[in-house]
């Protein structure tokens, strides 16, 4: 056992009490293990009598009870025991100023994100609430309210509205429809935010498009002209059908004809590709696959269907209209094809089996409402609920289409209404008549026009672009309108023989106008 005195030998290498004391068998001294074998290392001698020493030397000593190590000398006296107290209250009191920050730091995160998500609750009501108003004011176009608008443009259907007498669309049908109203009318607010990448055209840009392309010689020239023009889904295919009663099929990209329809007895009045009402706008249209049916309509009073079969289209079948028709198109569900003659009638039609889902004719007694039922054109609504005919003498009605019945009824073009299209949000419809100098833009939200678009004289066609944000008109001159007051940004030259039809390519945005002089001409920016 080692005593207190032996201590006093270590304040010659640390002057602290030891905590592994050791003692040298050649001096006696009492040292810090760690220490002395420090020492011993560098220098090889005991640090008090300098005579060599090695570990081997050293001694391990063993206390019981074990030694209380003496207090730090800063500890010894009262005056430092109490900065040894002032040291830790400050300590104490940076650490607890520390957590406050911590404290504050976390409860402004904390508020922040309360009131983001008190800001996202506000804007998801908002929204929510636009999407009921947007809903109930598209339903109130298939029910009747009562009474004409203030303007004195709009008529609501009554009871007595004409419908088709006991038509009712099959359950099937019916359920097919409506599963396809629900889609469109979910996505179409996403697409149309979405919109399109560059180098689609857009308002900012539509200023510059330019013909970049021009095809040529199309059909016969002993009738010269094409009378209506689509293009697929994927912007490959254009189908055009002329005065010559004959339907071509052409590839975009080479102008290569690439089928040659025929079999109509008189002129073609209206073609359409299937796959085409709610495409996307933008490359990824590309994916889409070649549209399984060309319709195509003719004042022979026939609609012929022709489906895809490898490289060419054949007919599949011909539908009797019983009248000359002067509009067709192809349903959003891509399963039905709709028409309308100038007999007063339309009809709705299975693409794959030709069958007559519903045929609604026009009244055997005069209407009420002081419009005929001569139709000049036809077209449906983007979620497939509606349709829209234009009449000979100005009017357009709107038709519940799995009713058959008669939903509103515009009125006030100064001629026949032989051109609409419903803008892909599904607000707004755009009609012209060739008697008129501008196309009227129609809300369907209010029921009555809420913008006039001045033109050249003779419109043939008015239509909106996949976006929405665009209005091509074509005519005497081919015009293109944007923004949400549809200022003209483009005017070509006058065109040396009326553009009787027009198109937008839903994967590049190109604008595709055909004409009497038998050429289809492509513009982009």
């Amino acid at each position: 056992m080692f005593c207190a005195s032996a201590y006093k030998n270590l304040t010659l290498v640390s002057g602290e009490a030891p905590k592994e004391p050791v003692v040298s068998k050649k001096s006696g001294h009492v040292y810090e293990r760690r220490l002395i074998e420090q020492y011993i290392d560098e220098h090889g001698a005991d640090p008090v009598t300098k005579e060599p020493l090695t570990t081997d030397d050293l001694l391990t000593l063993q206390s019981t009870p074990r030694t209380a190590f003496p207090r730090p000398p800063t500890h010894s006296s009262v005056p430092s025991l109490l900065g040894a107290l002032q040291n830790e209250y400050d300590a104490m009191v940076f650490e607890t100023l520390e957590l406050r920050k911590q404290y504050d730091a976390v409860r402004q995160d904390l508020a922040h994100a309360l009131y983001t998500n008190d800001a996202s609750m506000r804007v998801i009501a908002r929204l929510m609430k636009e999407r009921d108003d947007a809903r109930e004011a598209l339903a109130s176009v298939h029910a009747s309210l009562g009474g004409a608008s203030a303007s004195g443009d709009v008529d609501m259907a009554h009871d007595e509205a004409p419908s088709a007498p006991g038509a009712t669309l099959p359950d099937d049908v019916a359920a097919a429809i409506d599963a396809t109203a629900a889609r469109e009318s979910g996505e179409r607010r996403a697409r149309i935010k979405r919109g399109a990448p560059a180098p689609y055209p857009t308002p900012a840009t539509a200023s510059s498009l330019h013909e970049t392309q021009s095809t040529s010689a199309l059909h016969s020239a002993s009738s010269p002209g094409i009378q209506s023009l689509d293009v697929s889904a994927n912007g490959t295919l254009l189908l055009t059908g002329g005065l010559d009663k004959s339907v071509l099929v052409l590839e975009r990209a080479t102008d290569k004809v690439l089928a040659t329809l025929q079999g109509h007895t008189q002129a073609v009045t209206a073609v359409a590709f299937s796959g085409r009402s709610n495409a996307v706008a933008g490359p990824a249209s590309s994916e889409a696959p070649l549209p399984p049916y060309a319709v195509s309509a003719s004042a022979d009073k026939t609609v012929r269907v022709w489906r895809h079969t490898g490289e060419s289209y054949e007919l599949l079948h011909v539908l009797d209209a019983q009248a000359e028709v002067t509009g067709v198109d192809v349903h959003p569900t891509d399963a039905y094809v709709g028409c309308a003659s100038s007999d007063g009638a339309w009809a709705l039609y299975a693409l794959d089996s030709g069958a007559c889902l519903l045929r609604v004719p026009p009244p055997t007694h005069a209407s009420d409402d002081g419009a005929g039922f001569a139709y000049t054109s036809f077209a449906f609504h983007p979620d497939g609920q509606l349709a829209a005919t234009g009449t000979a003498d100005g009017a357009i009605r709107v038709w519940d289409v799995k009713l058959g019945r008669q939903s509103a009824l515009f009125t006030g073009h100064a001629g026949a209404v032989h051109t609409l299209h419903f803008a892909p949000n599904g607000y707004l419809l755009a009609a012209a008549s060739r008697d008129d100098a501008h196309a009227k833009i129609w809300d369907l939200r209010k029921l009555a026009v809420t913008r006039t678009v001045e033109a050249a004289p003779g419109i043939e066609q008015v239509r909106f672009d996949p976006t929405a944000q665009l209005l091509a008109i074509v005519g005497a001159d081919v015009r293109v309108m944007g923004g949400k007051t549809l200022e003209p940004y483009f005017v070509s030259e006058p065109c040396t023989l009326p553009a009787t039809s027009v198109q937008w390519s839903p994967v590049d945005g190109a604008l595709l106008v055909a004409g009497l002089d038998r050429t289809v001409r492509t513009y982009l920016p």
